[in-house]
């Protein structure tokens, strides 16, 4: 980013910022978090410097920046996990609602092993490698291509061996 630029955006920041902020915080609620998108979106128009210097309404761009970084930010609190309470007794939880049982028929047992350590157990790549003793690549791709198995069965592309 060349001095012009950089001035640019300070003169966009001085202008708009403190607007942002209070848009931002309308929407969430949170005066931390409205600052900390506000200033993401700053740094987003840094890295983007040619970008916003040239656009031809670079506030707008801003604004619209800002507005994704939000929508994404209240995503992930309208996606929050809900844990079961206990009204279903510990055995009929195990039988009916294991993961393997849904899995499809025809998957090989290292593709439901790798599957079921990812999503039932919720392992990382970096934790299923090391108990797999593979890298974490070979444990991205295993993975990759189980998932494709499982859902070309669901959808019937497969036939059952």
């Amino acid at each position: 980013m060349n001095r012009e630029q950089s001035s640019f955006i300070s003169a966009l920041h001085s202008k708009y910022a403190q607007s942002m902020v209070q848009l931002t915080y309308r929407r969430t609620g949170d005066a931390e978090l409205s600052k900390d998108l506000v200033q993401e979106t700053f740094l987003i128009a840094c890295c983007k410097s040619s970008v916003i210097c040239n656009h031809r309404n670079p506030a707008g761009w801003l604004f619209c920046t800002l507005q994704n970084l939000t929508m994404r930010e209240m995503k992930k609190f309208c996606h929050s996990e809900v844990a079961l309470t206990g009204d279903f007794p510990a055995e009929a939880e195990n039988q009916w609602f294991s993961a393997d049982f849904y899995l499809p028929k025809g998957l090989s047992e290292a593709e439901k092993e790798i599957i079921l350590m990812r999503v039932d157990r919720g392992l990382s790549f970096e934790e299923i490698s090391n108990i797999k003793g593979i890298s974490e690549v070979a444990c991205r791709k295993q993975l990759s291509r189980a998932l494709k198995n499982c859902r070309e069965l669901l959808e019937g592309k497969i036939s059952i061996k």
